[in-house]
């Protein structure tokens, strides 16, 4: 029906409504568009309040069981306050209502091995954001973007870790036993036939909580969770994950998701640079601390622990929402030990001993620092379209 629809013309405003539903709902969107949207997103964000972060969120929901189990004395704003920890939610709740709306919700199990591989990832990604200060969003995507040099050693981190993460798979599959022959098919079949007026009920609970949030004098909140909520839709339509952004070209070739990347860097750091430069936000802003041990030490890791779960930290928020148990798993590891591992290391005074905050207009200036983070995207650009090529990176 829905293809009948798209070969022709609509004839009445009903048409009209359902072809436009279906091309947004029935078909995925390009993984450039996501990239395309991510950048000014982005952007958008830094400008109304601070730049897209997921860990500190994540990191939030442990510090708040932590202290409600009496193991930490932890001061921390609560998860229904916390900007960023209000963002996340949003990002689940989006993906929960895209994927309603698209009827492509489900409760996914997984065999024993898979849940812990995502108890472990989870672990290593909270020790890997902790080190770095940031997640692949805020250590690598809004750091990178405000010219700072942690973003950049962060993100060699990512490709190593993807690799060895990659290695680890590699050597899970040859040598270790199948986790499962095959996965059984849910016994009771899921009526998918009411999951679009889910999905717009929720949408609309989102929308109508952050117009709360605005009543009751939390504008920023209700901002956060608005943002939130496109972020997820887009994230779910597009199946944007920067785990296939580095870790694909080297085990199947495929450079789409390190082009959508590239794509939203190149206009996030655009956008951020000019916020900064004309001083409408601090050039320290979004400078994150750590490098280089910690940035490149934590990029890692969090590299392999994301790529062991198969989600990033924002990857595994909207797989969640979609109904993945494996990244509901590995989200709640993920906040665990972020949270302590985060609190060991300003305990034992080794969060001072990670590495510095630096901005790179502080050693080239504005020019030459923005025109040397688009030229490194660009070279990441050619290298993955060469390899797209020739599969000359390939270690599969």
């Amino acid at each position: 029906m829905a293809e009948a629809l798209l070969t022709k013309d609509p004839e009445n405003l009903k048409e009209v409504i359902s072809v436009g539903y279906s091309k947004l709902f029935d078909q995925q969107w390009p993984m450039w568009v996501g990239g395309l949207l991510f950048g000014f997103i982005n952007v958008f964000m830094f400008a109304f309040e601070k730049a897209w972060s997921v860990a500190d969120g994540v990191r939030n929901w442990g510090n708040w069981f932590f202290n409600n189990v009496e193991i930490t004395d932890i001061t921390i704003i609560n998860p229904h306050l916390y900007s960023t920890s209000i963002l996340n939610f949003g990002i689940i709740a989006g993906a929960l209502a895209s994927a309603l709306l698209a009827k492509q919700f489900q409760i996914r199990s997984a065999p024993g091995r898979e849940l812990s591989k995502g108890v472990i990832g989870g672990i290593l990604m909270g020790i890997g954001s902790s080190l770095s200060f940031g997640c692949n969003i805020g250590g690598f995507f809004s750091s990178i973007s405000a010219l700072s040099m942690s973003g950049v050693a962060m993100m060699a981190g990512l490709i190593i870790g993807s690799i060895i993460g990659l290695k680890i798979l590699v050597w899970e599959i040859t040598y270790l036993s199948p986790a499962a022959k095959s996965v059984k098919k849910e016994s009771v079949k899921q009526n998918k036939k009411n999951q679009p007026f889910l999905g717009l009920t929720i949408l609309v609970v989102g929308v109508l909580l952050a117009l709360f949030y605005d009543q009751m004098d939390y504008s920023i909140r209700g901002g956060f969770l608005f943002f939130g909520l496109t972020l997820g839709i887009i994230m779910q339509r597009t199946r944007f994950c920067f785990v296939r952004a580095f870790r694909e070209p080297f085990m199947t070739g495929d450079g789409s998701a390190s082009k959508a990347v590239v794509i939203a860097v190149l206009i996030s750091v655009v956008g951020f640079s000019i916020l900064k430069w004309s001083d409408m936000k601090d050039w320290e802003a979004q400078v994150s601390a750590g490098f280089w041990l910690g940035s490149l030490v934590g990029g890692i890791i969090f590299g392999i622990g994301m790529s062991i779960t198969g989600g990033c930290a924002s990857g595994t928020l909207w797989r969640a929402g979609e109904g993945h148990i494996k990244l509901w798993v590995a989200l709640i590891a993920f906040a665990l030990s972020g949270s302590y591992f985060r609190e060991w290391l300003a305990v034992s005074g080794w969060s001072t001993k990670l590495g510095d905050a630096l901005f790179i207009p502080d050693l080239v200036g504005w020019k030459i620092g923005m025109f040397s983070i688009c030229l490194l995207m660009l070279l990441w650009y050619i290298i993955v379209s060469w390899n797209e090529a020739t599969r000359k990176l390939v270690i599969v």
